[in-house]
């Protein structure tokens, strides 16, 4: 066979030059990297399958909830110290649309975020769920006849 570069009779090797692969002789082989040393390690690593990490979800009892009302009271703390939009996005390193639309609510910020506001404006925007142990209650449910309506506490329209 010949080199399919120089024309050369000799013995050949595949080798990789600038994407194409070609068969070149021993003097031409210095012009790109040189394939089949590595080929069979290449394809150990390639049947190998990848796994994706799952972020772990907190249990309910730690998770944190955004609060209701959350573009208000970040608009009413701003306010009240005094601050334009772009001067609060630049103290939490932020855009000024970024800070536009958590105040219009467009934008929910997640708790990194929350904390850089709390930092600067002094406002929790997040809380811990809260959760409601029914056996401590004064109520005795025990017998018979309880409804659900006996038991939460319904808030109703007036």
């Amino acid at each position: 066979m010949k080199c399919e570069m120089c024309g050369n009779d000799s013995k050949l090797r595949k080798v990789k030059v600038e994407g194409a692969v070609l068969n070149l002789c021993k003097g031409c082989q210095g012009t790109g990297e040189v394939m089949g040393t590595s080929k069979s390690k290449k394809r150990k690593s390639s049947s190998k399958k990848r796994r994706s990490k799952k972020k772990k979800r907190k249990p309910r009892s730690q998770q944190k909830f955004l609060v209701k009302g959350f573009e208000k009271k970040v608009k009413e703390a701003r306010e009240d110290k005094g601050l334009k939009i772009g001067e609060l996005a630049e103290k939490i390193k932020v855009k000024e649309s970024v800070v536009h639309r958590i105040e219009s609510g467009k934008l929910k910020p997640d708790e990194k975020l929350a904390r850089k506001l709390k930092k600067v404006l002094g406002v929790e925007l997040y809380r811990e769920e809260s959760v409601v142990d029914y056996e401590t209650t004064k109520k005795d449910f025990s017998g018979s006849g309880a409804t659900i309506g006996d038991i939460a506490k319904v808030k109703r329209k007036d």
